[in-house]
Order: C-alpha cells, then sequence, then structure tokens
C-alpha cells in the first residue's frame, strides 16, 4: 500500500524550522574522542564576531606593512589528530604560512590555532580548555590562543622549549592587546571584543 504524499501544507512553518535549525545544527562536526562525534550548535554573533576581528587584525598587519607574511588564516581547517585514529577537529582559525604547497607541507606550517569558547556548549568548552590544547601541543602547534568567551579573557600559549606540551605565554581580559610571537609577530586589538550574554 502506497503511503499518501505529505503535502508542505500539512507541515507548519514552525515544523519546517524545526528541522531547518537541526540541519544547522550538523554543519559543524568534530570527532574528539573514541566513540564520540561532537555536533556542535552554529556559533553565535559574539563568537562570530571575535573571529572575524582576528582574521581582520591578521590582514591588517600584512596591508600596513607590519609584517611581511600574509598568513593564510582558515576557518574551515579539518585538522585530523596526528594518532592515525581517524579523529579530527576543526579550529575556529588557523593560521598557516602561505607558502604552503601540499597537505603535508600545510600542515607542518601551521603557526598558531584560535580557539573561541561557545558558552552555551559545555562539551565544547571543556574540549576547549582542556583536550584540544593537549593534542595540538603533541602534534607541535607552535602556538594556541584560547579566547573564553564566558570568563572574558584570552590565553595564549606557546610550546614548552623541548617538551610536546604548553605553557602560558600570556594572558589577559577583553580589551588587552595580544602581542602574537614570532613567527607571526603582529597584535590582536581586544577592546572591540563582543562579551558573551
Amino acid at each position: 500500500m502506497n503511503q499518501p504524499a505529505v503535502s508542505l501544507d500539512d507541515i507548519g512553518y514552525q515544523d519546517l524550522r524545526i528541522v531547518a535549525d537541526r540541519l544547522l545544527e550538523t554543519t559543524r562536526v568534530e570527532y574528539v574522542d573514541e566513540g564520540v562525534l561532537l555536533v556542535m550548535n552554529p556559533p553565535g554573533i559574539e563568537h562570530r564576531r571575535i573571529v572575524r576581528a582576528i582574521v581582520d587584525d591578521a590582514k591588517r598587519a600584512f596591508y600596513t606593512g607590519a609584517v611581511d607574511v600574509n598568513w593564510a588564516a582558515d576557518e574551515n581547517y579539518q585538522w585530523d589528530l596526528p594518532d592515525g585514529s581517524g579523529r579530527f577537529y576543526v579550529p575556529d582559525i588557523i593560521f598557516i604560512h602561505p607558502g604552503a604547497t601540499t597537505a603535508e607541507e600545510e600542515r607542518t606550517a601551521i603557526a598558531l590555532v584560535v580557539e573561541v569558547t561557545s558558552p552555551t556548549s559545555p562539551d565544547t568548552v571543556l574540549n576547549d580548555r582542556t583536550t584540544k590544547p593537549v593534542q595540538y601541543a603533541k602534534a607541535g602547534v607552535p602556538l594556541y590562543l584560547l579566547v573564553d568567551q564566558e570568563l572574558g579573557r584570552w590565553t595564549l600559549f606557546g610550546l614548552a622549549e623541548g617538551w610536546q606540551r604548553y605553557q602560558m605565554a600570556a594572558d589577559g581580559a577583553y580589551g588587552e592587546e595580544i602581542n602574537l610571537p614570532a613567527p607571526l609577530n603582529f597584535s590582536l586589538t581586544t577592546a572591540g571584543w563582543p562579551r558573551w550574554k
């Protein structure tokens, strides 16, 4: 027996909106741990504004001559964990030296990973604060910037010399400038970063 076709007239606007919202939620996925697939809500406006401000500061540094490298700022980079597990993260921003021409070169040319917490998703906040920095450090990513919206603070981590772990290089509150060390050598202005509500 054939099932009757469902007409759009039979489905209310609210039903379609719920389906659309659920589909939007699945657009950002990370495979963070064995058996744990993290499906994230789309980032809020404060998150997006902070990401845009960081990318704008990097471009401004190049176009005003403050630095001579036009860093590639990638907001959709799938960063595979180096353990061969198939797990991956999608950082909010990765700064890659533009001279990389292959996937392997690109991975080794990563100078900075930026994660901006999303307070509405406690699992992602925990991962940004604890799990991800451990993995990025193990892989030799030189710098990790955590922007913690919930606290209105930022922390810059750098690899400890001779170790595969991070140590705090600098930290501060929104409004305090972040001076990124070599190889980046430019500053991020945080005064305009919106507070999470």
